[in-house]
């Protein structure tokens, strides 16, 4: 099953703000539009009875010649028109056609309240649209017709730019929180990265910020103090016992040397004691920790180096098969990355040869996306699955390597720290039929800057 990607600290606070602001405006959309039904709908009924009870007194105060000017007035300055009311007229029920049926009903029930229980509005009557209220003057019935607008008010465009307006500032705002949440997080895990690689950067600041983010960035430095505190008093035992132990070493290979002892005996004591050397070599380059800064250093020319080097080509019990792109570049101390390929060749040599007694090894260097990738692998005896992780601790061997074979268990723990320290990683895997794969990743190397040359005929300053 593949993973699905987890969103980051960052977009989930985003999304998050947005969400509850979203549902925030909506709710207050909602209670406003609660709140304001009432007084609204107070207000329009009142506007209509207002309208219909000036507009019977001023026809009925009005003196007859001029009746006909004043409904012109009324019609083309407050867009009212007065129309008799026939007894087949089609009427359309003013709730039919209103975005605010509620309300509608409760206008009607105020408007009949004060102009008569016998009172008909409606939203369009023959055909034509608009507010239409029926209303008598001396007995005969009448429609006053005027803007539907009245019920169902025009708010115009403007509100959209003020939406616009709100919504940018909401996202500006919510990418402004988001940030500030996350960077503090985004700073200490970097911080981390930077201290499993073995690096010492400035410490996290303890002076600024919130005070969750003061005690945080606090216990954070005490961590990785008492850390380097105790990886420093390890390496120094490391490096004190390994020192200590070559003195005596080498004395009792010289006195084996020169001791009157069989041919046999003095060999088995000498291969003892180098292989008692190698493993104090292994502690010293275990517990030596560089501080020296990475460089550009071509990996295919390393690679190939170690190769002749380790003189595998010419060794008759070693089948080798290399695959080396040319002039892959990364991010390394050059010794410390020769160290790293010749503990992989080291490591094969020693545990991965085959029932035969013959080694099949092969070497690969090649460009991927992102990094440059080393792969060393053999058809030994392999590895489980499960120890993968374990060996690459100190000290730890799989079990194919306790029967018969001895070392430190320092070897690919040396090779995990000096390639995390360049910023990549490692990985063991299984080779079909039998073997193990040991497969290194590591960024590139930025790209050399080319010197500027000075153009032909003027010397260089």
């Amino acid at each position: 099953m593949i993973a699905q990607p987890v969103p980051n600290l960052f977009w989930r606070t985003f999304v998050l703000l947005i969400l509850l602001i979203i549902l925030s405006v909506m709710g207050w959309l909602q209670s406003f539009r609660v709140l304001n039904e009432q007084p609204y709908t107070r207000s329009t009924a009142e506007q209509i009875v207002s309208m219909a009870n000036l507009t019977r007194y001023a026809l009925i105060t009005a003196d007859p010649r001029y009746r006909t000017d004043l409904l012109m007035v009324l019609a083309s300055r407050e867009g009212v028109r007065i129309l008799p009311k026939e007894e087949g007229d089609a009427v359309s029920p003013l709730v039919a056609e209103s975005n605010y049926s509620s309300s509608v009903a409760d206008i009607e029930a105020m408007v009949r309240r004060e102009l008569g229980a016998e009172t008909v509005l409606a939203s369009r009557v023959n055909g034509e649209k608009g507010l239409w209220v029926s209303f008598s003057i001396e007995g005969d019935e009448y429609w006053l017709l005027t803007r539907s607008t009245l019920i169902n008010p025009i708010y115009g465009t403007s509100w959209l730019w003020w939406a616009l307006a709100a919504f940018i500032g909401t996202i500006l705002g919510s990418i402004l929180i988001s940030q500030r949440l996350s960077s503090p997080l985004k700073e200490i895990a970097e911080y981390a990265r930077k201290v499993g690689r073995g690096l010492t950067p400035p410490s996290l600041p303890e002076d600024s910020g919130p005070i969750e983010l003061r005690e945080v960035n606090s216990a954070f430095n005490r961590m990785v103090q008492d850390i380097q505190n105790m990886e420093n008093g390890r390496e120094m035992l490391l490096a004190g016992v390994s020192h200590d132990l070559r003195t005596p070493i080498t004395r009792l290979r010289l006195e084996a040397e020169i001791a009157n002892l069989p041919d046999e005996t003095r060999e088995s004591m000498v291969s003892d004691l180098e292989q008692m050397e190698m493993i104090v070599n292994q502690f010293m380059d275990y517990a030596r920790r560089s501080d020296q800064p990475l460089s550009r250093v071509n990996l295919s020319e390393t690679v190939q180096t170690a190769i002749a080097t380790a003189r595998i080509e010419i060794d008759n019990s070693i089948r080798l098969t290399s695959a080396i792109a040319p002039d892959v570049f990364v991010m390394a101390q050059p010794l410390e990355l020769s160290r790293v390929v010749q503990n992989l060749f080291t490591n094969a040599m020693r545990y991965g040869r085959s029932d035969d007694s013959l080694l099949y090894l092969s070497v690969s260097v090649r460009k991927e996306k992102n990094a440059a990738v080393l792969v060393v692998s053999d058809q030994g005896p392999g590895l489980d699955p499960s120890q993968a992780e374990r060996v690459l601790r100190p000290f730890e061997r799989g079990d194919a390597s306790r029967s018969g074979v001895s070392g430190t268990g320092l070897g690919l723990a040396i090779v995990d720290r000096i390639v995390r320290r360049s910023g990549g990683k490692v990985s063991l895997g299984a080779v079909s039929p039998h073997g193990l794969a040991v497969t290194i990743q590591m960024p590139f190397a930025p790209a050399e800057k080319k010197s500027r040359q000075p153009k032909p005929g003027k010397s260089a300053a």
